[in-house]
C-alpha cells in the first residue's frame, strides 16, 4: 500500500496497518467528495460493529466532529482538528482520560482518522499574521470523508440484518406459541407416540433463548420450529374427535381461615405425600368416602376424605384475590389465553391449558377446583406457572395445596402477594 507521505505517531506508538490504510484513503480522497458530518456519524453508529469500534468511540468521534465549523465535510476544506484532551473529554460527556485514549486508538486503528502528531506530541496550530491556520497538529478526519460510501453501505446492510433478525424473532415467538397451545389442546384427550415425538422435538427448540443469537442461528431455530409446527398441524388434522373441557361451576361459602398463612416460598419444594393411617383411620376414611357420590383423585378414599372435610366447613374457600392483582403477579399466564383475560372465566380457561402444559393431571385440577373453588384454583395454577422453574412437581404441589385448603390452612392471597414482592 503506497502513500505519498507516511505520518508516524509520537512516542512509543508504532505504525499499524490501520494507520497506513487511513493515510492511503486520505491521499486518494476524491477532490469533489462531500458529506454531512452528522449523517456520516449516524451511519457509523448503526454500522459500528462492522468497523470494530465501541459506542464510546462513536461518542468521541462525535466530539471531534463538533470542532469542525462547517456542517458538511468537503475535500477542499481543512478537516484537521486539534482540541486538548480536557476539551475533548468535556464534549464527549466527561469520559475519563484513559477511556478517551482507548477510544482514539480504536478510531485510528479502524482507519477512520489520522493522528498527525507534532514533534513534542502536543496538539496545536501555528497561525499566519491574518489569523489563518498555517500548520496544525491533531486529528485528520479526511479518511472518514473518503469512506462515506463504504460506511453508508455498511449501515444499510446492518439495518437489513437488524430487520431480518426482528422478523425471525417475531416468527419464532409465534411458532412457539402456536405449537405450545396445540400441544396443550392435544393433551386434553391424551397424546399418542406420534405426539410424544412432536413434544420431544418442541422441547429441544423451546429450551433455546433467541436472545443474542446471530441471524444464521435464528434462521436455523426458525426452520426447526417450522418443521415441528408442520408436524403438529398434520397430527391435529388427523384427530377426529375434539373435546373442549371447561371448569366446574363455582360455589362460594364462608371459610374459617388460619391467619398464619404459609408463604409461597415455603411451599415451592412441596411434593405429594401419601396419607398415613392405621386400620381405624382407614375405616373412618371409608365412612367419609361413602357420603360422597363421586370421589375424585387417584388415591380414592384419601381424596374423598379431604373433600368431605372441606364440605363440613360450611362451603368452600370463599376469599379470592382480585383478578387484576393475579394478572400483575402472574403475567406469564397471559400467553396461554385465547384472548385478553378480562374475567375469572377467561383465567380459568387459560389455567386449564396451563395445567396440561405443566403436567398436572385432570384429577388434581378437578380436585383443586372442588376444594378451593374455580377462581382460587385458577389463581393457584397461575402462581405455579410463574415459578415453574423452581417447582419440581407441579402436580404434587397442587395436591399439597388442595390438602391445606381442605384443612383451612391455605389461601392464594399470600402466594400472590409474595410473587408481587418477588
Amino acid at each position: 500500500m503506497a502513500v505519498e507521505h507516511v505520518t508516524t505517531p509520537f512516542g512509543a506508538r508504532g505504525l499499524s496497518r490501520g494507520m497506513l490504510k487511513a493515510q492511503h484513503l486520505a491521499a486518494t480522497c476524491p477532490e469533489k467528495a462531500e458529506a454531512g458530518k452528522w449523517q456520516v456519524l449516524r451511519d457509523l453508529t448503526i454500522a459500528r460493529r462492522q468497523f470494530a469500534i465501541s459506542d464510546r468511540a462513536v461518542t468521541v468521534l462525535s466530539a471531534l466532529l463538533s470542532f469542525l465549523p462547517q456542517e458538511k465535510m468537503r475535500a477542499d476544506c481543512e478537516l484537521l482538528v486539534f482540541p486538548s484532551n480536557a476539551e475533548l473529554s468535556r464534549r464527549a460527556h466527561g469520559i475519563s482520560e484513559a477511556t478517551l485514549r482507548r477510544c482514539l486508538a480504536q478510531l485510528v486503528e479502524a482507519g477512520l482518522l489520522i493522528r498527525r502528531d507534532s514533534p513534542n506530541g502536543k496538539r496545536y496550530a501555528r497561525r499566519n499574521a491574518d489569523g489563518s491556520v498555517a500548520k496544525a497538529f491533531g486529528f485528520d478526519l479526511r479518511p472518514l470523508l473518503a469512506r462515506v460510501v463504504e460506511i453508508g453501505e455498511a449501515a444499510a446492510a446492518a439495518m437489513a440484518e437488524r430487520n431480518a433478525i426482528a422478523l425471525l424473532r417475531e416468527e419464532i415467538t409465534l411458532l412457539r406459541r402456536d405449537v405450545r397451545k396445540t400441544l396443550a389442546f392435544a393433551m386434553e384427550d391424551g397424546i399418542d407416540d406420534e405426539w410424544d415425538d412432536v413434544l420431544t422435538a418442541f422441547q429441544a427448540c423451546e429450551g433455546n433463548s433467541n436472545r443474542g443469537l446471530t441471524l444464521h442461528e435464528l434462521s436455523n431455530l426458525a426452520a426447526e420450529l417450522r418443521t415441528v409446527s408442520a408436524a403438529a398441524e398434520k397430527l391435529l388434522e388427523r384427530m377426529s374427535n375434539f373435546k373442549i373441557m371447561y371448569g366446574n361451576d363455582v360455589h362460594y361459602g364462608r371459610h374459617k381461615q388460619d391467619s398464619n398463612q404459609t408463604p409461597f416460598s415455603d411451599l415451592e419444594s412441596a411434593a405429594e405425600k401419601p396419607t398415613p393411617g392405621d386400620a381405624g383411620a382407614d375405616q373412618t376414611e371409608e365412612d367419609d368416602a361413602a357420603e360422597l357420590p363421586d370421589p375424585v383423585g387417584s388415591s380414592g378414599i384419601a381424596r374423598a376424605k379431604r373433600l368431605a372435610a372441606a364440605g363440613k366447613q360450611d362451603g368452600k374457600l370463599r376469599s379470592k384475590v382480585p383478578l387484576d392483582l393475579v394478572l400483575r403477579a402472574c403475567p406469564d399466564i397471559r400467553g396461554y389465553a385465547k384472548h385478553e383475560i378480562r374475567s375469572w372465566n377467561d383465567l380459568r380457561e387459560a389455567a386449564g391449558l396451563v395445567r396440561a402444559v405443566l403436567g398436572i393431571s385432570p384429577d388434581a385440577w378437578r380436585e383443586a377446583e372442588e376444594v378451593m373453588g374455580g377462581e382460587n384454583a385458577a389463581a393457584t395454577v397461575a402462581a405455579i406457572l410463574q415459578r415453574a422453574e423452581v417447582i419440581r412437581s407441579p402436580g404434587g404441589y397442587l395436591r399439597t395445596l388442595s390438602d391445606r385448603a381442605a384443612e383451612g390452612t391455605y389461601s392464594p392471597a399470600p402466594v400472590i402477594h409474595a410473587l408481587l414482592r418477588y
